[in-house]
């Protein structure tokens, strides 16, 4: 099978330039190839479902979609979410699903066997899926810029394929904060286990009871984890971040190094004008609340201060309509003081790294190790750049 971006290239729908870039952002920001060129402005979403429909050899749908209630009444939306499958149509002798590949097969035979249907698999784009899956299986799926109309600054802007009425602008406040104020009132309804002293992890797999590695931030009786993650020395982390092989080691490395110094930590993407949420870990943090966490940098607040600044900053953090949902979020309030590192990945500001010791607290203001951890992320991430271009490692002098 081709993979999409040999297609891309051979029908001139992007350039080798454009490509290159999509692969260093899908490195960072995750996500499939097709979502970041859609984001990037170098490929529209019709273009995209058509050449992932060549890619797979299946019919392919774009654009809006609502799904057949009775389609989706066939099993628990939980197994939509589990499988990422969503069944669109169910007619009299066909039963049309909604995939993102061949992958998904035994998935849509099984529904198929539930509805005593045959199955028709129709290709979407990933982050089509997701917002279908949102919107009608309560799913939690991270934050994205597509998913506010927004479109991430490419390094050649003035390159970007701009369907006629898109913009690379951030959708305005008001309709930012209606989409906003919608998951936070999810994520505050949630009757949801509090994970402190652990990296968030979506899948349980061992539960064990917490260790309490800050005597003065006692856990809540019988409150279990799902993976145990120990705070790091600075040595253990440099360690680990040189043998990282996926953006979640990463992050859980930083993580885990900054639970060794602060009550409260958080990675954050920054994609254009919007940061959100991606892994947390320390007092009061849950994964649900996290990856609802969207904050827009078209506000004066403190994050678009370290985004536009590309420095550190140690101090208060500006109360702004946004930060006060970002620390609702978090089920405490403001800290005194706290410190933001901005990570850089080939001079693009890709990641905040948030901490804090803890509502109304004094963050101590001990950044040297984390400053220098920081040259080691971005470090890490050029090597797995290079990987997945395939291009060879620099040799050492």
């Amino acid at each position: 099978m081709a993979r999409l971006g040999e297609l891309l290239l051979a029908e001139k729908l992007v350039q080798p330039d454009q490509l290159e870039e999509a692969l260093e952002t899908q490195v960072v920001h995750g996500g499939r190839l097709g979502t970041n060129l859609v984001e990037l402005g170098f490929l529209k979403e019709p273009d995209l479902a058509r050449m992932l429909g060549k890619q797979h050899g299946l019919p392919f749908a774009s654009g809006e979609m609502v799904p057949d209630p009775a389609a989706l009444a066939l099993v628990k939306v939980q197994f939509y979410d589990d499988e990422d499958v969503l069944p669109m149509r169910l007619d009299a002798t066909r039963l049309t699903v909604a995939v993102l590949g061949p992958a998904q097969l035994k998935a849509t035979d099984a529904l198929g066997f539930k509805a005593g249907k045959r199955v028709v698999t129709v290709v979407i784009p990933e982050f089509r899926m997701n917002q279908l899956l949102r919107a009608h299986c309560k799913a939690f799926r991270p934050m994205r810029p597509i998913d506010v109309n927004a479109l991430r600054p490419s390094k050649k802007k003035d390159e970007a394929v701009l369907a006629p009425g898109e913009t690379g602008e951030l959708i305005n406040e008001d309709d930012f904060a209606k989409i906003y104020a919608k998951a936070v009132d999810g994520a505050l309804q949630d009757e949801e286990e509090i994970i402190e002293g652990a990296v968030i992890e979506e899948e349980a797999t061992v539960t064990s009871p917490l260790p309490a590695p800050l005597p003065s931030a006692p856990y809540p009786p019988g409150v279990t984890i799902e993976k145990q993650a120990p705070p790091l020395t600075f040595a253990e982390a440099q360690k680990q971040l040189s043998t990282s092989t996926n953006r979640e080691d990463i992050a859980r490395t930083v993580l885990q190094f900054a639970r060794s110094k602060f009550r409260r930590s958080l990675l954050l993407n920054v994609q254009g004008d919007l940061v959100t949420g991606w892994k947390g870990l320390g007092k009061g943090v849950t994964v649900r609340a996290v990856r609802r966490i969207g904050v827009t940098l078209r506000e004066a607040n403190t994050f678009k201060l370290v985004r536009d600044l590309k420095s550190h900053f140690i101090g208060p953090m500006k109360h702004t309509p946004g930060m006060d949902v970002f620390y609702e979020l978090l089920g405490a309030g403001y800290p005194q003081t706290a410190v933001i590192l901005p990570l850089l990945v080939r001079g693009k500001l890709v990641h905040l790294l948030y901490v804090d010791h803890g509502p109304n607290q004094l963050t101590p203001p001990d950044v040297g190790e984390l400053l220098i951890l920081s040259q080691s992320v971005t470090r890490s991430y050029e090597a797995l750049i290079r990987q997945r271009k395939g291009e060879p490692a620099p040799r050492s002098s």
